[in-house]
């Protein structure tokens, strides 16, 4: 009797979760760059079949994407496309930003370990060579993905289920704020502010840590501050 692979095991599922993340990352793709605009319908069916995929992983993707606040779905009328965020939205995530993630940081700080700080220096060197990517979304994924999974992984090293379900609430807005404002912000700073953190997880120094997430928040508040696309002007 031959031996069953662990995908062969799996059957037609094994496979869902990327082909959900290859959907997701397409519609991301047609928000960003301006394929589809804001208030627009979005048809399931309609997306399956330029996709060429079932309708299932289009709607599981369409599910996340509302988590972002990208998309919206109304009873009875489906999914539509969300209006771009305003000044008091992005204001009131940073301020969330700027209570809970300092707070994790220095939480996590208390357990790093070697392999954790590998980690996240390996997530700013991601950063900093993906940081000049371009202007759509294909060519600044890869800096959106490395500083997601920096921020991310800070959250998981508190080793707390309830925190880690508190960043969770935020960290679609998150994402979603990082991909609209990708071409504004990305920079040396950026690569820099996330050094100083690793630095001192390094150091097993949590103050030192807690306050260079602070001073990233800070910065990152300093930074969106005059992007007028935040202002509303662009809302349909």
């Amino acid at each position: 009797m031959n031996a069953i692979s662990p995908e062969e095991e799996a059957g037609p599922f094994a496979a869902r979760p990327m082909l959900v993340d290859q959907v997701f990352e397409a519609v991301l793709s047609l928000l960003l760059d301006d394929k589809i605009s804001t208030g627009s319908p979005l048809s399931i069916d309609g997306l399956a079949k330029r996709f060429k995929v079932s309708s299932t992983p289009v709607r599981e993707a369409l599910a996340r994407l509302e988590a972002t606040g990208m998309v919206r779905r109304e009873a009875l009328r489906g999914y539509k496309v969300a209006p771009e965020p305003t000044a008091a939205d992005v204001e009131a995530l940073l301020t969330s930003r700027h209570v809970l993630e300092p707070a994790l940081t220095r939480i996590a700080c208390t357990n790093v370990t070697d392999g954790l700080v590998a980690e996240l220096e390996e997530f700013n060197r991601d950063l900093d060579a993906s940081r000049l990517g371009g202007d759509t979304f294909a060519g600044y994924r890869a800096y959106w993905k490395a500083d997601e999974s920096f921020h991310r992984r800070i959250a998981e090293a508190t080793d707390n289920e309830f925190l880690l379900r508190a960043y969770s609430s935020i960290e679609g807005h998150i994402q979603r704020f990082r991909l609209l404002v990708q071409n504004d912000m990305s920079g040396e700073h950026t690569v820099r502010e996330h050094q100083a953190i690793i630095d001192a997880f390094r150091a097993h120094d949590a103050e030192a840590a807690m306050a260079a997430m602070n001073e990233h928040i800070a910065g990152i508040r300093s930074r969106s501050s005059g992007l007028t696309k935040f202002a509303g002007k662009n809302q349909h």
